[in-house]
């Protein structure tokens, strides 16, 4: 699947437009780029698009995502703006193919529950996509269930989270997880932890080379040189995204 050089992480977001809303979506389309989201449940088990497990830095209220139906969800309003938090059927409704999306699947649902919800939405879409996770065992669910489906491991420092989310990123960041658990297309790796050894492996597994999240120009130069697509933000009003 070709995502091109970059992809707007968590939309294109910035000077009053909210990540992971839908402003952030039609900018993203307006200029042809790529989208990366995030996927979580609601307590009613809507799948909703919001990256943190707390409500507190993008809605200002203490609680938990899982904790709240969809429709108190709905009544929160994200970074003080009108934006609300969207829905996954509403977001590919509005996406409808434009650009491609690079669907990420959170953890803290039970094992491959958010998995089969959304996959059960993607069955109906048209539209170009691939899914990715920390969690090397939810992207086994695609490789058993859907294998049609480009799918990546995503790679960071294992310092966050709970217990389990932790040793989940540990096993994660370990290349010798990647292959006989998810066998990825693709491995998207923090922009800060990429190293000689995962770009090998993933070489070696004839699997694409992503990094996230390049913020400045310097980064997005350095990318370049070995990865395939760049998750990026902070674009330069002006930024040629061709270059």
């Amino acid at each position: 699947m070709k995502f091109g050089k970059y992809i707007a992480h968590r939309g294109l977001h910035g000077n009053g437009v909210p990540e992971n809303s839908m402003k952030a979506y039609e900018l993203a389309i307006e200029k042809n780029i790529p989208i990366e989201l995030d996927l979580r449940l609601s307590k009613d088990g809507k799948v909703v698009v919001l990256h943190d497990k707390t409500l507190k830095r993008m809605c200002g209220v203490k609680g938990l995502v899982y904790d709240l139906t969809y429709e108190e969800l709905s009544k929160l309003r994200l970074a003080d703006t009108d934006e609300h938090i969207p829905l996954f059927t509403e977001v590919l409704k509005f996406v409808n193919g434009r650009v491609p999306l690079l669907i990420e699947l959170k953890r803290g649902s039970p094992v491959w529950t958010l998995e089969d919800r959304a996959y059960h939405i993607l069955k109906s879409y048209k539209g170009p996509y691939a899914v990715q996770s920390f969690d090397p065992v939810s992207m086994m669910y695609f490789r058993f269930k859907a294998p049609h489906i480009y799918r990546g491991i995503l790679v960071t420092k294992a310092d966050e989270g709970n217990l389990f989310e932790r040793a989940s990123s540990h096993l994660g960041v370990m290349p010798f997880m990647w292959e006989p658990f998810a066998r990825p297309d693709f491995i998207s790796c923090d922009i800060r932890c990429v190293t000689e050894k995962r770009l090998k492996k993933a070489k070696e597994m004839g699997a694409d080379f992503f990094v996230w999240v390049a913020r400045t120009d310097e980064q997005r130069r350095d990318a370049q040189r070995y990865a395939k697509s760049i998750i990026s933000e902070c674009f330069p009003e002006n930024f040629d995204l061709s270059k």
